[in-house]
């Protein structure tokens, strides 16, 4: 009889919180390097932090066994991401001083473990370990891979099933229905052929994504996966990652795999020099860098390595149970050292806080009669506390699978059976794709077979695995759904309309059928008449459209420039029900209050209502085409307008305390969005005018809003946002702050860096990975003084705090640039603001500010995109006080855009002459009815006419200038 005794993952986090280690201390091993290092020697090191608040993090996490694994997944990341990277800055700092002293390079925070990474000079070291956060600090480890003890060649591919996947009954697994299919692998290993007719057709990467695929940190180039043949450590196997990997999927006319339907990916960090498994680890958390989705987050990983005479130093245990809290199962080679005796199983597989902990697989001969150990498979038991081990074996002799080069053969050694195990997991989760990691293990482990041993012992452990009976044992999964909206499609919607539309929605958890929508409505200017649509079926990560249309009527007494909602209830089977809201956006006399700039290489949408972006999937999905830069998915989540004097007058067109859009900003009279082409300097120019009479407690500003986007390079990279501010009031006011808010989730919304280059004015986020930040997008100030430079966690706006209230606002408004650099190597969640005042504005007055949206692929980009934006806006801006004439000759003719532009009533066309000539300045309205005609004599140089436009309408009128042979013209916007 065997006994299985299973401690849950609550115990092992509470074990793990009673371990106290003093600040200060460095391990035996980095002791020893640094005893035989002189002073300047750069070592490279890992740092550990405190992590008890990560601990609890987790604890947290794996107890909710209740909840779907994708829920789990996006809660700890966000949490892990937070508390670690807030908790690293005191020593982050320290290190980034030294680094400047040149004692510290490489500096890498890290997210799923309280550990930085860093080359210190070993004269440094003890002043890094005495830090106050410091637990400890660790030589960077060597990992290797359990290398085979011996490769066979291989017999003749066959069209049956190899005996050691019968011996486990993966094939009544099979027979049952259970291949993988659906469900996901990953190694950490010496890459993998992904050429191989075994292994070609499954490889995730082939829908397109290849980085959520494929992780080579040191080849980053390579889109498709290879096997490493340039092996940093020796010896080594390159056909290690290539033969587990098909030991756990491979098929082709042979089934060499336990869960031939599944997918998969693979890292390349075994036995490779110059990468980090840690980045690997972190990798695999999130591989496509959306939260929204689980299907890249791999259901295992096949570990085939391990390191030796480290004992039971704590390097990857935190982030093993980091990795397990996402849902993510581990499965450990045993080793391959059992020749030496007891105690041989390689860190990190020999921990064992209960049963399962650092599932380790040993390796059994099956080949003839009942299993039999291998002689060379690592023995238990554990040498930290000298519990069990390892946990479970697998056949490991003579196993026949893929080596790089589309050709097989026989390798023995725990290596080979840990796979078998990684393998029937992806079984298991196709049967319950929510099962926790604990029920996973505890399964495999109580059902696996002792074929007449008493156990568990340290030889077998918990005996040998059986896919069928842990299929069997484990419970059935539970629906959990996360549906929400995803976009709205309708026509334009004026006062009076009846609007028709259809809903798309998206699912992010598990799939849910019978899935419909509901509306009610307690806003007056609304009422619903078709106000139920049926969807069906959403899979997991589907958008599906309704069947039907909605339908809504808009009173007669809505204005332009309204922002409605309804309340939407969606709901499907199995008692499943979400609340959302749906958005209606009143827009005048059918014209676009949504206008998109499309030249060069960004697309970027606007409002006449103070809002940014608006893409599908983002805040306010309201059919804008958010803010892409050469072709890039849409990074900008959230972005608007905000203007605030103190804590209770804050207008804005951001989100409110409630999380919903706030809407303080109207349209005014005249203020549809409007564009002129081409505009100042061939730029894409477009106007609109908005107030914040709808605020709460408005501040009674008018704003003139000017966007220019450019075509040509070198322009081509910015945006040009420039605001006329318009006191309103009857009396003066004064200490208002404009600034743009942007919330920018740069690939994976919780992997962002953000600072603030303070020479150049931007502040800038970007997707942080290892030792760089790419893809940053930005903004910067182009006129006013720089008040504001704020970065920060995106907990600030947290829909589970209090939102985004106006005290949060203002705040931010007028934090200055204390957070400048705090985030500049963070890799979490962050949101910006920039803003420039105070402005004092007397009755009637109106004063400029002017921002730029700023993108590039690297930091260095968004300096030179800075300085281009600087040229363009000062090129824009005319000098209206300059008396014409030049003291160099004009080469020819130019005609300049008007200014102010748009303009009531009066505005200045200027136009430079090379030599003194006769002109005629004709405007005209959009019917081509000229309305003045205005002749003079011109001199050499910069000539200017100044127009009132007195008794005219509002609306755009062309100039034309004609001089001899001369002729040009250009478009100009009269706004009353």
């Amino acid at each position: 009889m065997k006994t299985a005794t299973v401690l849950t993952s609550s115990i092992l986090l509470t074990l793990t919180l009673i371990v106290s280690v003093q600040a200060g201390q460095v391990t035996d091993n980095l002791q020893a390097e640094l005893a035989g290092a002189n002073g300047d020697q750069l070592v490279p090191v890992w740092i550990q932090l405190d992590s008890q608040n990560g601990t609890a993090l987790l604890k947290a996490a794996v107890s909710e066994s209740d909840v779907s694994r994708a829920k789990r997944n996006r809660a700890t990341v966000q949490q892990l991401k937070q508390t670690h990277s807030e908790q690293q800055q005191s020593l982050v700092a320290t290190l980034r001083q030294l680094e400047a002293q040149g004692q510290v390079r490489n500096i890498k925070q890290h997210w799923m473990i309280n550990l930085v990474e860093a080359e210190i000079k070993a004269g440094s070291i003890a002043s890094i370990a005495a830090h106050d956060d410091v637990i400890m600090i660790h030589a960077k480890p060597r990992i290797t891979s359990v290398l085979p003890d011996k490769v066979e060649t291989a017999p003749p591919l066959s069209t049956g099933v190899r005996d050691h996947l019968t011996a486990i009954n993966a094939d009544d697994a099979w027979a049952a229905g259970y291949t993988g299919q659906g469900r996901l692998v990953c190694s950490f290993d010496t890459g993998v052929d992904g050429d191989h007719p075994a292994l070609s057709s499954n490889w995730k990467g082939n829908d397109g994504n290849h980085a959520a695929a494929w992780f080579d940190p040191r080849y980053d180039g390579q889109s498709t996966p290879r096997s490493i043949s340039e092996c940093g450590y020796s010896p080594c196997n390159t056909s290690h990652g290539t033969h587990t990997m098909g030991t756990m999927v491979g098929h082709d006319t042979d089934t060499i795999g336990v869960a031939p339907d599944a997918l998969w990916i693979s890292a390349a960090v075994i036995d490779v020099t110059g990468t980090s498994i840690v980045d690997a680890f972190e990798w695999a958390a999130n591989p496509d860098g959306d939260l929204n989705t689980i299907d890249d987050v791999p259901d295992v990983i096949n570990h085939s390595w391990g390191v030796a005479d480290v004992g039971c130093e704590n390097l990857f245990y935190g982030i093993v149970e980091a990795t397990e809290a996402l849902g993510i199962v581990n499965i450990f080679a045993a080793g391959n050292e059992g020749a030496g005796g007891s105690e041989t199983i390689r860190n990190p597989a020999n921990r064992a806080l209960d049963s399962i902990d650092c599932f380790a697989v040993g390796n059994v001969d099956m080949r003839s009669g009942p299993p039999t150990v291998y002689f060379s498979s690592s023995r238990g038991p554990s040498d930290c506390n000298g519990a069990a081990k390892p946990n479970v074996t697998a056949p490991g002799v003579s196993i026949y699978s893929s080596v790089p080069g589309g050709s097989y053969q026989a390798m023995t050694g725990t290596s080979m059976a840990a796979p078998q195990v990684a393998g029937l997991v992806a079984l298991m989760r196709q049967k319950n794709p929510s099962a926790t990691v604990e029920q996973i293990k505890t399964a495999i482990l109580s059902t696996a077979r002792d074929f007449g041993h008493s156990l568990p012992d340290n030889d077998f452990g918990w005996g040998v695995i059986d896919c069928m009976a842990a299929l069997n044992a484990l419970p059935a999964g539970n629906i959990d759904p996360n549906v929400r909206l995803y976009s709205f499609d309708h026509a334009p919607i004026a006062p009076g309309d009846t609007v028709r539309g259809t809903v798309d929605l998206q699912n992010s958890g598990q799939a849910v059928s019978d899935v419909s929508i509901s509306l009610t409505s307690s806003e007056p200017l609304l009422s619903v008449i078709t106000g139920t649509a049926v969807f069906g079926d959403i899979d997991e990560g589907e958008v599906l459209s309704s069947f039907q249309q909605i339908e809504v009527a808009v009173s007669e007494d809505a204005i332009e420039g309204d922002i409605l909602s309804l309340d939407m209830q969606i709901t499907g089977s199995g008692g499943y029900s979400e609340s959302a809201h749906l958005y209606f956006l009143v827009e005048p006399n059918l014209e676009r209050s949504i206008g998109t700039h499309d030249v060069g290489r960004i697309r970027f949408s606007l409002t006449n209502f103070g809002s940014f972006g608006l893409g599908d999937g983002q805040f306010f999905p309201a059919g804008g085409e958010g803010f892409t830069f050469d072709g890039s998915p849409d990074y900008l989540y959230e972005g608007g307008l905000i203007i605030g004097t103190d804590e209770t007058h804050v207008s804005d067109g951001l989100r409110n305390a409630a999380g919903e859009l706030d809407g303080d900003f109207g349209v005014l009279p005249g203020g549809n969005i409007a564009f002129v082409e081409p505009g100042p300097n061939g730029s894409q120019q477009m106007i609109a005018r908005f107030g914040d009479h709808r605020a709460e407690n408005p501040l009674n500003i008018e704003i003139t809003q000017l966007s220019f986007a450019y075509p040509q390079d070198p322009f081509d990279d910015f945006i040009i946002l420039q605001y006329a501010v318009f006191n309103n009031c009857p009396v003066s006011m004064g200490g208002i702050y404009v600034g743009i808010y942007a919330d920018w989730d740069v690939v994976n919304f919780n992997s962002n860096a953000g600072g603030f280059a303070s020479f150049d004015e931007f502040v800038w986020t970007a997707y942080h990975t290892g030792f760089t930040n790419s893809q940053p997008r930005g903004v910067m100030v182009l006129d006013g003084n720089l008040a504001t430079a704020l970065t920060h966690p995106g907990t600030l706006v947290s829909y589970s705090g209090d939102g985004f209230t106006e005290a949060e606002k203002y705040w931010a408004l007028t934090n200055g640039t204390g957070s400048a650099d705090i985030y500049a190597d963070a890799s979490i969640d962050l949101v910006q603001l920039i803003a420039v005042g105070p402005l004092n504005l007397i009755a009637g007055e109106v004063d400029t500010v002017a921002f730029a949206l700023l993108a590039a692929d690297d930091l260095s980009g968004m300096t030179d995109a800075s300085d281009r934006a600087r040229v363009a806006y000062n090129d824009l801006m005319l000098d209206a006080d300059d008396e014409g004439g030049s003291d160099m000759l004009p080469d020819g003719f130019t005609l300049n855009q008007n200014y102010p532009n748009p303009f009531n009533p009066s505005t200045t066309i200027s136009f430079v002459l090379p030599r003194r000539s006769e002109y005629r300045l004709s405007i005209y309205n959009v019917a081509g009815q000229r309305v003045t005609e205005i002749i003079g004599q011109g001199g050499v140089g910069t000539n200017r006419v100044d127009w009132n436009a007195d008794g005219l309408a509002t609306g755009i009128y062309l100039y034309k200038l004609t001089a001899g042979d001369f002729s040009s013209s250009r478009k100009m916007l009269l706004l009353r």
